[in-house]
């Protein structure tokens, strides 16, 4: 396929009503995705295996949910690292791609935004923001991240399959390997599993704090 034809092709695609009715439902369920499971972690100091529970279901139920919901639309990526590997095998188009990954990375700002606001300053805790545990190495947690990453993306290619046999709810077996890859590795950094969904509650969290110091040094000056 030529240059002029593929540029062709995309400039058709980010036409469609198609894409922008999918990107605007990423946007959705990327928002309520943050928005609700980190709120599980807000006000927690130091997490005991009850909390851990808690916020591995409520990611997972949050993910089979909102699939549910969207996902005939859109696919429910709400994961960048979902929509690359979709790129990747060439099962979307790069416009769709680049499209989905924007919309996912500011419906996690909006979703973090709208958290940070609906809590109390005492109970904020971290937010929900990522990060590596004591005595955990950076590349400890690369593998950490990409091995339990690799279960979320290979359960969504498993439902994907046009000749797999029907074995119950897609939506819940996509949620339950949030779930699982929730109770491994919280204890080593917090489970990401999802780039948006960190990099959200990051940059909120970053955002406000500066804000508050600058005017609290202009109030104190």
């Amino acid at each position: 396929m030529s240059i002029k034809t593929r540029l062709k092709a995309l400039k058709e695609e980010l036409v469609t009503f198609s894409l922008w009715k999918s990107v605007r439902c990423e946007f959705l369920v990327t928002l309520i995705y943050v928005f609700i499971g980190c709120g599980s972690l807000t006000h927690i100091r130091q997490p005991s295996n009850e909390t851990i529970l808690k916020v591995a279901l409520t990611f997972g139920l949050a993910e089979a949910t909102l699939m549910q919901c969207v996902g005939h639309i859109s696919g429910a990526h709400m994961n960048p690292a979902i929509t690359m590997a979709m790129l990747a095998t060439g099962k979307i188009g790069v416009a769709r791609a680049v499209c989905y990954i924007l919309a996912q990375s500011l419906g996690a700002l909006a979703g973090a935004g709208i958290l940070y606001g609906a809590t109390p300053n005492k109970y904020h805790g971290g937010l929900g923001v990522t990060f590596i545990k004591d005595d955990v190495k950076p590349a400890q947690a690369f593998a950490v991240e990409f091995m339990v990453t690799f279960v979320l993306v290979f359960t969504y290619f498993a439902n994907l399959e046009p000749k797999r046999v029907d074995m119950g709810s897609r939506s819940l077996s996509v949620g339950l390997s949030v779930v699982l890859g929730h109770l491994f590795a919280f204890d080593y950094t917090g489970c990401g599993m999802n780039p948006a969904r960190s990099f959200g509650p990051a940059v909120i969290t970053k955002q406000w704090k500066d804000h508050w110091v600058s005017v609290n040094k202009y109030s104190s000056g």
